[in-house]
């Protein structure tokens, strides 16, 4: 067997020696089981997949204004920029959340940044 192979059967094998199903904690969300989406085990093209897909989600029905208002070729750089920069940014994101697992939202973020009253304040500022 190979070493993930091992791994695995030994988060499976209960204290009795039966399988039980295998969970991880985090520290936003608490438990993880196999019940649910895990998306902590995608590797760097699954999460490049996902984020695309939800950024390109949330602007798709403007794509064919923005296109009939610019052309093809400014619409397609436009959109190229968009992208890269979207890319980008998810990027740094998921740098900073590797580097403080406990921060969830804006407001966890400003918590850590300025203390209780920032987290207080960014929260304020994210609900308006």
């Amino acid at each position: 067997m190979t070493d993930m192979t091992d791994m695995k059967e030994k988060d499976l094998e209960g204290l009795d020696g039966q399988h039980t199903p295998a969970s991880n904690h985090d520290d936003v969300f608490g438990e993880l089981s196999e019940g649910g989406p895990n998306y902590r085990n995608v590797g760097w093209t699954g999460t490049a997949v996902l984020m695309m897909k939800s950024q390109l989600g949330l602007g798709v029905l403007s794509i064919p204004s923005v296109f009939n208002t610019l052309g093809i070729v400014p619409g397609v750089i436009c959109l190229l920029v968009v992208a890269t920069i979207t890319t980008w940014s998810d990027y740094i994101v998921g740098i900073f959340k590797l580097n403080h697992r406990s921060v969830y939202s804006i407001d966890d973020a400003g918590g850590l940044m300025f203390g209780p009253i920032g987290r207080e304040v960014f929260g304020f500022v994210f609900c308006l």
